[in-house]
């Protein structure tokens, strides 16, 4: 790393390989003490600034997605791509990934990593001085109050090599462990050998347009994506924040909205009185005399109708064809309304089932005056009592429900598609809470 303040990238230097005598092109010629020639792969140290002959490497794999010495704006800071290295975890070589380093003239290095084609801009304390120490957890960090959960520890083991370094990228024995918080990551490397150091990084999961934008790239050569990343952001969960504030709001809309009909239009008793009630052995078949109520005036020029039937039953039922008449224009609205009330005591058990009262709804009555006519009938012929209340204004809080439940039919399907997401994020984890 540059030993003073630079306000630009430095002019690139060209370095010799001592093996094949090819020019090496250095970014960051002040900083660099170790580079790999790309001619003949040898892995180079700089003593007394002549290159000396270190180790033969194998080379790289793949061609680097970004070349080395590419710039570009990412994230708001200006890097030059000075290094790229491939590497998978210890002992398990089918999980492979691959990492740039990026220079900074002014803060230094980080890291932009990218496995099956996601990617991920990491950086390290030089660019955010509080990340020396995290708070740990059992099987968590915490950060910037943020929990990052544990997903994967592992070893690493560098198999490529291209470009320059300020420090010997082959002679650390790195232990890793990774912590998630969607889109972050936040990595703890312990060097065990020969250094003995603890280091934290922070990466946030990038779109591969971005880092192609950034550097001034064709996407479409970049590698495809491939499974999910273990910080890669849930496009279910964004859709499930949005439909789930999204019906908050509608909920909250229309509970205020059904309290301001209330307020304005509030409910009004029109008429709530017993009758008697007489069985009519003339004409059988359970009837009983008709009736007629007084009548009652409703002032909205529309307004729901609420009638409530109510009678003392016991073990048996009671019908009523009730019809609500217009006096003066002799329109007329027919319900008809049953009540049932059944209980005994069976295996030393009380049941019951049904009920002594029933309800019928009418919509859109207009201004006048009103009565019903009540034909009753009932199995018990010794019925001799019932009960009619009739209100306006009533409040419609079934359909301020069924409007509820219709408003959480998306995010509940947004919810069980995120579940599905998080369930397959966390397949490939030994820390996995499901």
């Amino acid at each position: 790393m540059a030993t003073f303040p630079l306000t630009t990238f430095p002019a690139p230097e060209d370095a010799y390989c001592p093996e094949c005598s090819s020019s090496i092109t250095l970014y960051d010629p002040m900083g660099s003490e170790f580079c790999v020639c790309s001619s003949c792969n040898i892995y180079i140290q700089f003593i007394n600034e002549e290159p000396k002959k270190y180790k033969i490497l194998n080379p790289p794999i793949l061609k680097p997605a970004i070349p080395l010495g590419t710039e570009g704006l990412l994230d708001g800071v200006s890097f030059k791509v000075i290094a790229y290295l491939e590497m998978h975890e210890d002992g398990a070589a089918e999980y492979a990934w691959r990492e740039y380093i990026l220079y900074n003239y002014e803060q230094g290095y980080a890291t932009l990593s990218e496995y099956d084609g996601h990617w991920n801009l990491l950086y390290g304390d030089n660019f955010l001085p509080d990340l020396e120490k995290p708070m740990d957890l059992t099987n968590s960090v915490m950060y910037r109050n943020v929990e990052y959960r544990l997903f994967h520890k592992y070893g690493r083991k560098i198999t490529g090599l291209l470009g320059e370094f300020d420090w010997d990228v082959l002679v650390d024995r790195i232990r890793v462990q990774e912590f998630i918080a969607p889109p972050y990551v936040l990595v703890k490397e312990k060097t065990t050998s020969p250094r003995k150091q603890t280091n934290y990084y922070l990466g946030e999961y990038q779109e591969p347009k971005v880092i192609a934008d950034a550097f001034k790239l064709d996407v479409n050569l970049f590698p495809a994506k491939s499974g999910i990343l273990s910080n890669q952001p849930s496009k279910a969960n964004e859709f499930w924040l949005w439909s789930f504030r999204a019906s908050f709001i509608m909920m909250l809309v229309l509970v205020l909205v059904q309290l301001a009909m209330v307020y304005v239009k509030p409910e009004q008793t029109l008429m709530d009185q017993v009758f008697d009630i007489a069985y009519d052995p003339s004409k059988g078949n359970f009837e009983f005399k008709p009736f007629v109520t007084p009548s009652f005036k409703v002032t909205d020029a529309s307004s729901a109708m609420d009638i409530v039937l109510t009678s003392g039953l016991s073990n048996n039922w009671l019908e009523a064809t009730t019809v609500l008449v217009n006096e003066k224009t002799n329109q007329t609205w027919e319900v008809n309304a049953g009540i049932e009330y059944y209980s005994g005591v069976e295996g030393g058990e009380s049941w019951s089932e049904g009920s002594m009262t029933t309800e019928v709804l009418l919509s859109e009555i207009p201004a006048g005056m009103y009565h019903l006519n009540v034909y009753p009938a009932s199995g018990d012929p010794l019925r001799d009592k019932m009960s009619i209340s009739v209100t306006i204004n009533h409040v419609l809080w079934r359909n301020l429900l069924c409007y509820a439940l219709l408003l959480i039919i998306v995010p509940f399907f947004c919810y069980l598609a995120r579940a599905a997401f998080e369930k397959k994020r966390w397949r490939n984890s030994n820390y996995s809470p499901y």
